[in-house]
């Protein structure tokens, strides 16, 4: 058998450990390039006369700022969802360009700035360049975008919109941004066609919910600074009046404010520099639904807090029985009356399963692997590089195919090929999965008190729902597992295995109902959570000085609770407010290098404690609660046995041997085991034995090598 060998050791390692790899993160491996994953977003923005006005307060227009919320949006996607798609179409505009349709399948009137296409860094780099330059030059979208002589029908713009998002990929969700300060396009008094044009944007509407396109309007106020460039007192005092036009076309109905006086005295809530879901609090007016103001600065909260979206992990099938034979008792009841009748479940063969769907509540965000690009020296432009892994012949230096390398373990002492156990990649697959495929089979009922222990929580729970798309019944089979086991105080237990190429682990099935609010708002969904459970050799052992601690006193008790509840936060805590400093500072340098920016000093941490506040509010009584631990006479018997103990723990904390009389006089004793891992991996290096494996795979190693060596 020719031996073989990777040309990069450290691909061979990855591409070698990746088959038998059944370390948690795997199960977080998505396929990021799947439709129903990717977010597609489109910026239709009106370029009328209006839209160019200067506010005199900032100094630019309202086409400014919705191009720069489009630019912040493609610039959080990069991080957040780089796998998404985002494009920026102009209508009402003079000049026309149209670059993913042919002349012919779109109106004139409209430019395409930016495709519907994934996001990257030379589109938002020149779209913020182009806002750099309007920052200086107020006047320099005017000169880019001028604005259409007359104004341009909405339902060509619609139209052209729905254009830019059927040439553009799939995607599971589709949204256009319709963003203006005209309310009346189309006046009745003076537009003849303005009754044609109203049905002909619903008939629009229509097929844009077919095609599965949402529309979210962002309507302008044209009374934010727009009081130059000769617009009338009365036009600019009544604000934006969503009935006249946009009403029955969006859905979106003004009505908190019944007569013209109410809107001309409408004022956005006090402190709009905080967050939309707090302005709006104590308050339900369905202009937050459209207007710009508030709707910016939800899209600007939505994306920030969206970095790790919620995603299915798992889609398997989930096995309740396994049925001999149909009995007398399942003819019957197959015949009795619809409600004696079990909910439907699919059956195959003779097991009666449904289909779940996995959910990851909880992952862990990193930084990502580095990409390796060279320099083109055409175009100058960055290019990745493409990496080729292949097999050579240690012997001959030829290369290997992928069926001539074969798996080979070490048997024995013997370095031979004897002392090789080889297999196919299918038996060892059959070996890791115990001829399983993925699925969750219920295996019994317990007590909820007597299955779960604080101590078995090895890694994060999986959120799991009924899906009917595979087998239909299967929610109606669920809800009643489901609502029998929170009645009757039960948790499941289940052999879990979610993908191929995983060893299957035994969970927790715990069953979860739905909560509400007073008000009917969910608060917890209705579901089950699948703890995983772990095996035997994961669980050590309480250290002994553990087992027993000294009850506190009722006056430390009564001291400790005095700080705590002196330094305690009435909110409850939002893991959303504190940020990942590492990855925030990460990505800002890559922001920051990408757009030629000046990069950042250094991290923001949010997550450093207050302790000029602690200390201002607590620092004596925390004094207090330490001088009472002090005078405790029970703190220096507890100190005199730790010392004790480390001293006659010390004489066997060893790193390396020098002879093996301490390893021979503690086996004598039957204590090996009161050697770390670190310790035991350097005996059986002193015995020129395999250090690999666990502590009691060592342990098994040693003794047997000194059975043989006394036996000899």
């Amino acid at each position: 058998m020719p031996k073989a060998y990777f040309v990069n050791k450290r691909e061979a390692a990855r591409a070698f450990n990746s088959d038998d790899d059944d370390d948690d993160d795997e199960l977080e491996q998505l396929d990021l390039d799947a439709t129903y994953q990717k977010d597609m977003v489109l910026f239709c923005i009106d370029a009328g006369e209006s839209m160019h006005r200067i506010d005199p307060a900032t100094n630019t227009s309202p086409l400014y700022s919705a191009l720069k919320a489009a630019a912040s949006l493609m610039q959080k996607k990069l991080i957040s969802s780089p796998h998404d798609h985002v494009g920026v179409l102009i209508f009402n505009c003079q000049d026309t360009l149209f670059r993913s349709a042919k002349p012919g399948e779109y109106y004139k009137g409209s430019y395409e700035l930016q495709s519907v296409r994934q996001v990257n860094v030379p589109d938002t780099y020149n779209l913020k360049a182009l806002l750099s330059r309007a920052a200086t030059d107020p006047k320099h979208l005017r000169t880019v975008l001028p604005p259409a002589n007359k104004q341009m029908r909405i339902d060509w713009a619609l139209a052209n919109a729905g254009v830019a998002m059927v040439a553009a990929a799939n995607a599971g969700s589709k949204r256009v941004f319709w963003i203006t300060d005209n309310d009346d396009p189309h006046p009745m008094s003076s537009d003849p066609k303005a009754t044609k044009a109203r049905r002909a944007c619903l008939d629009k509407m229509n097929e844009f919910r077919k095609i599965g396109v949402r529309i979210e309007p962002f309507f302008i106020n044209p009374t934010d600074g727009a009081a130059s460039d000769g617009a009338s007192t009365s036009d600019l005092s009544r604000g934006f009046e969503v009935n006249r036009f946009y009403a029955d076309v969006f859905a979106q109905y003004d009505d908190d404010f019944e007569d013209a006086e109410a809107r001309s005295q409408f004022r956005l809530p006090a402190g709009f520099g905080k967050t939309a879901a707090e302005q709006l609090k104590g308050q339900e007016p369905r202009r937050s639904l459209w207007d710009s103001a508030v709707r910016f600065q939800e899209l600007e909260d939505d994306i920030a807090t969206r970095e790790t979206p919620k995603r299915v992990v798992f889609n398997i099938r989930f096995e309740l029985a396994a049925l001999d034979a149909p009995t007398a008792d399942a003819q019957t009841q197959k015949q009795g009356p619809a409600e004696e009748q079990l909910p439907q479940a699919r059956m195959r063969g003779r097991k009666w399963q449904i289909g779940i769907k996995g959910y990851s509540l909880v992952s862990r965000t990193t930084k990502g692997n580095p990409v390796k690009v060279i320099v083109d020296d055409d175009c100058g432009e960055l290019k990745e590089v493409v990496t080729h892994q292949h097999y050579i012949d240690a012997n001959s230096g030829k290369p290997l195919s992928k069926e001539q390398v074969i798996p080979a373990f070490q048997f024995g002492n013997s370095s031979s090929l004897r002392g090789q156990v080889t297999f196919t990649p299918q038996e060892l697959k059959s070996i890791k999965s115990f001829g399983m495929l993925p699925c969750l089979k219920l295996i019994g009922f317990r007590d909820r008190d007597d299955l779960l222990r604080f101590e078995w929580n090895v890694k994060h729970a999986y959120f799991i729902y009924p899906s009917d798309v595979e087998w239909k019944g299967s929610k109606k089979t669920f809800t009643a597992l489901l609502n029998s086991m929170v009645s009757k105080g039960k948790v499941g237990l289940g052999l879990f295995m979610p993908r191929q190429n995983v060893v299957p682990v035994f969970v927790a099935i715990v069953p979860q109902q739905e909560e509400l609010t007073e008000e009917g708002q969910q608060v917890a969904p209705p579901g089950m959570h699948l703890i995983t459970l772990p095996y035997a050799d994961d669980v050590r052992d309480i250290p002994t000085n553990l087992l027993h601690t000294e009850d506190a006193k009722d006056a430390q008790v009564d001291r400790a609770v005095a700080f705590i509840e002196r330094y305690q936060k009435k909110q409850p805590f939002n893991p959303d407010h504190y940020p990942n400093p590492a990855l925030n500072h990460h990505y800002a340098v890559l922001m920051a290098t990408a757009f030629q920016e000046e990069p950042p000093a250094g991290p923001t941490d949010l997550t450093v404690p207050q302790y000029a506040t602690i200390r201002k509010r607590t620092a004596h009584l925390i004094q207090e609660w330490h001088a009472s631990i002090d005078e405790d006479p029970r703190l220096a018997m507890v100190a005199e046995a730790s010392s004790k103990q480390a001293k006659t723990s010390t004489g066997v904390r060893k790193t390396s041997f020098e002879d093996d009389s301490e390893i021979l006089d503690l086996w004598q004793k039957g204590k090996l085991s009161a050697y770390t891992v670190a310790e035991l991996k350097s005996a059986c290096e002193f015995y020129r034995l395999d250090g690999k494996g666990r502590k009691a795979d060592l342990l098994v190693r040693l003794d047997a090598h000194i059975r043989k060596q006394r036996k000899g």
